[in-house]
């Protein structure tokens, strides 16, 4: 999921993202952000890396173009160990806004890692699962954990 689409719904959004700028263009991006501004301590620069628009660690987004997604995520490609990335989605995440696509967005990210299995002559490293009734930690229905567990043994059973 998104950190910074997950967190764009708070009420000081902006005005954390206004506040970590601040500080970054001043030079003290390793200062603490405001208690409000995020769940846990946290820096300027973790902050923007997580929160901010094309941030560093801003892998997940839905608003990502394939070129910025491929850019971010394609090196997951270049693997040529014969393992996978079993990319799990899911259906149900509570902190992914309703407007998103899910499956949509499960198969983007998965084009994305697997841009470069082509060029490198190997097959797909990135295999989506969406779990349709799972929520963020898979507690709302015992099957999604099982199988998320499941896929995981199916995932290793093939190396």
């Amino acid at each position: 999921m998104s950190d910074r689409e997950g967190a764009m719904t708070e009420k000081n959004y902006e005005s954390a993202i206004k506040h970590a700028r601040e500080l970054k263009s001043q030079g003290k991006e390793n200062e603490m952000m405001p208690r409000n501004a995020f769940w846990a301590p946290i820096t300027a620069s973790r902050f923007l890396s997580l929160q901010d628009m094309g941030g560093e660690d801003d892998f997940f987004s839905s608003d990502l173009t394939d070129k910025e997604m491929q850019h971010k995520l394609s090196h997951i490609g270049d693997h040529k160990h014969g393992l996978t990335l079993l990319a799990a989605f899911s259906g149900k995440d509570e902190y992914v806004p309703s407007h998103v696509d899910k499956v949509q967005l499960l198969d983007r990210l998965c084009t994305a890692m697997n841009f470069n299995c082509e060029l490198n002559h190997i097959s797909n490293v990135a295999v989506p699962l969406m779990l349709e009734t799972g929520n963020h930690n898979l507690s709302n229905e015992e099957t999604d954990a099982e199988k998320f567990i499941e896929a995981i043994e199916n995932q290793i059973k093939l190396l």
